[in-house]
């Protein structure tokens, strides 16, 4: 049997709509109440926070996943990418009130210590290390577009998607850090062992694309 693995909040509708548009079975995760361990005929779902998703696939205890690349390059795990589905398309950005705009445009040596706070501290570090800048990092669980509004932070890296709960918190996007969208990633051993099983995930997902784009 298979164990898929399945991003619990914001993405699961999204998993959900792709899982039946491959004709994968998926009807008893919908009729769930707080189980976290489904089983459907040939496949196990199990449902964990999206930054715990690669771990579980690194160790094997889930064959493959739903995981967005964000989470992939935050974590740092060492992952499979079998496909990229197209979905759940948003963006990682630097963002903050036009004060900090302002410091964008100047030198980058107006940016050393520059407080950023975000939900990605790996993924901060690394992107402002290549411009040769040291930032101080403020790591955050939530509601991120705080810390800049109380002076916690002097910007954020985070998730944008409309951009409406930036401008609404007097925010502005200042940099795009990278493009997002889910991924359908395993581990080498469940490559070898559930390939027949995997490669069917792969073809769903290249002729789903293929409809979509025609």
């Amino acid at each position: 049997m298979l164990t898929f693995a399945l991003p619990k909040g914001r993405m699961l509708q999204t998993c959900l709509k792709l899982l039946e548009e491959m004709h994968m079975p998926c009807k008893k995760i919908e009729k769930r109440g707080r189980e976290l361990v489904i089983e459907e005929e040939q496949v196990r779902y199990i449902l964990v926070k999206p930054m715990d998703v690669p771990t579980y696939v690194h160790h094997g205890v889930a064959d493959a996943a739903f995981v967005g690349s964000d989470v992939i390059w935050e974590t740092g795990a060492s992952l499979v990418e079998i496909a990229d589905t197209k979905e759940g398309l948003c963006r990682l950005a630097i963002a903050g009130p036009k004060s900090l705009a302002e410091r964008f445009m100047k030198h980058k040596s107006s940016l050393m210590g520059i407080k950023i706070a975000t939900k990605y501290p790996r993924i901060t570090k690394q992107y402002f290390s290549h411009r040769g800048i040291q930032p101080e990092i403020i790591p955050l669980k939530g509601s991120i577009e705080l810390a800049p509004i109380l002076g916690l932070s002097d910007g954020i890296l985070d998730i944008v998607q409309t951009g409406e709960t930036l401008r609404a918190n007097g925010l502005h996007v200042l940099e795009e850090v990278a493009q997002v969208s889910l991924r359908i990633v395993a581990n080498n051993k469940s490559i070898h062992e559930h390939w027949d099983k995997l490669i069917r995930f792969i073809e769903k997902t290249r002729i789903l694309k293929e409809r979509k784009h025609r």
